[in-house]
C-alpha cells in the first residue's frame, strides 16, 4: 500500500468505516427494521438526490470515465477496464449462479402489510438481490476518481459518493444493505487488485 495516494488511501478508508458500521447494523437489525429506518426516513428532496446519486453508477458514467482516461491517462485504460470486467463478471456471477432465489425488499416484503415509501413512477425489480451492481460500480468507479485525483480530500469525496450510492440503493427499495455490502467488497477489490497489479508492472520496469 505504500505506493496508494492519500486519496486511495482516503478512499479506503471510507470503504473500511462503511463495511465495519455496515455489518454492525444488519447484524443488530432484522431485515424489516433496516428497511423501515432507511426508507422510511425519506421526503421530496431526498428522492430526487438519491435518485441522482443511483444513476452516477450506472453504464453511461464509467464510459465516460473511460473515454477521459484512453485520452488523457491511456496508463489506466487497461487496469480500468479489467477492473470493470472483473467486477460486472463476479457480481451478475452470483446474482445469477449462487444467489439465484435472492427476493428483492418488494417481493421479500410483498406480504408483511407494511406500507413502503416508492417515488412512483421508478422502476423496482424484484428478484436477483444478491449482490447490488449500482453499488459494485460505484465502488469500482470512484476508486479509479480517488487513483486520479490524488489528493486525500477528493478520496474522501470519492468515497463519500460511493457509499451514498450503496444507501440510495436501500432508500429506493432496491437492496438490502447486505447486497450493498457484498457488491462495495466486489467493487473496490476488483479495482484495487488490478491498480495493484498494474503498478507493480510499471516498478518492475
Amino acid at each position: 500500500m505504500k505506493h496508494w495516494s492519500p486519496a486511495v488511501k482516503a478512499f479506503l478508508g471510507i470503504f473500511i468505516f462503511y463495511e465495519v458500521v455496515g455489518w454492525l447494523f444488519v447484524s443488530a437489525y432484522p431485515r424489516l427494521e433496516q428497511l423501515q429506518l432507511i426508507n422510511g426516513n425519506n421526503s421530496p428532496l431526498a428522492d430526487l438526490v438519491f435518485q441522482a446519486l443511483t444513476s452516477t453508477a450506472e453504464v453511461i458514467l464509467p464510459i465516460v470515465l473511460l473515454l477521459y482516461l484512453i485520452q488523457f491517462k491511456k496508463v489506466y485504460a487497461l487496469p480500468y477496464v479489467y477492473s470493470y470486467a472483473l467486477s460486472t463478471a463476479l457480481i451478475q456471477g452470483l446474482k445469477r449462479v449462487i444467489f439465484t432465489d435472492t427476493l428483492r425488499p418488494l417481493a421479500y416484503f410483498a406480504s408483511s402489510g407494511v406500507k413502503w415509501h416508492i417515488i412512483p413512477g421508478l422502476l423496482i425489480s424484484e428478484f436477483n438481490s444478491m449482490p447490488s451492481g449500482h453499488t459494485g460500480a460505484a465502488f469500482f468507479m470512484f476508486f479509479w476518481v480517488a487513483v486520479l485525483l490524488r489528493r486525500w480530500f477528493w478520496g474522501f469525496f470519492a468515497g463519500f459518493l460511493a457509499v451514498g450510492v450503496a444507501y440510495s440503493r436501500v432508500y429506493l427499495f432496491q437492496h438490502f444493505p447486505v447486497d450493498t455490502l457484498v457488491g462495495a467488497a466486489i467493487g473496490l477489490g476488483s479495482s484495487a487488485l488490478f491498480y495493484s497489479i498494474h503498478y507493480a508492472k510499471s516498478s518492475s520496469k
